[in-house]
C-alpha cells in the first residue's frame, strides 16, 4: 500500500512563518548581551526536567563539533548542532 507524502516537519518549522498571523508585535529579547557566557552543559540545566536525556544529546552535540568552522567554539556550535536534533 502506498503512503501520502508528509512534508518533512523539520522543513515547515522554518517554512511556514507566512501562515503565522502578525497581529501583534513582539518586544525584542534584551539584556542577554551583558550576561556572562557559560557552558552548553551549565545553559540547559533550567530545562533539563523538560527534555529526556538532554544531557546526554549535550554530550553527542559536543562530540560531533570538536573541530567547529566558521570561528565559533564548541559550545557556540554544539548549541546549534542540538537545536536541530
Amino acid at each position: 500500500m502506498a503512503t501520502s507524502y508528509q512534508p518533512n516537519l523539520a522543513v515547515s518549522r522554518y517554512t511556514d512563518f507566512r501562515d503565522e498571523p502578525v497581529t501583534r508585535l513582539l518586544a525584542p529579547i534584551s539584556g542577554y548581551q551583558d550576561k556572562p557566557i557559560v557552558s552548553l552543559e551549565e545553559s540547559v540545566e533550567l530545562v533539563s526536567d523538560l527534555f529526556d536525556d538532554i544531557q546526554g544529546n549535550v554530550w553527542v552535540a559536543k562530540e560531533n563539533c570538536k573541530n567547529p568552522a566558521d570561528g565559533l567554539d564548541q559550545n557556540e556550535s554544539a548549541a546549534i548542532h542540538l537545536y536541530t536534533f
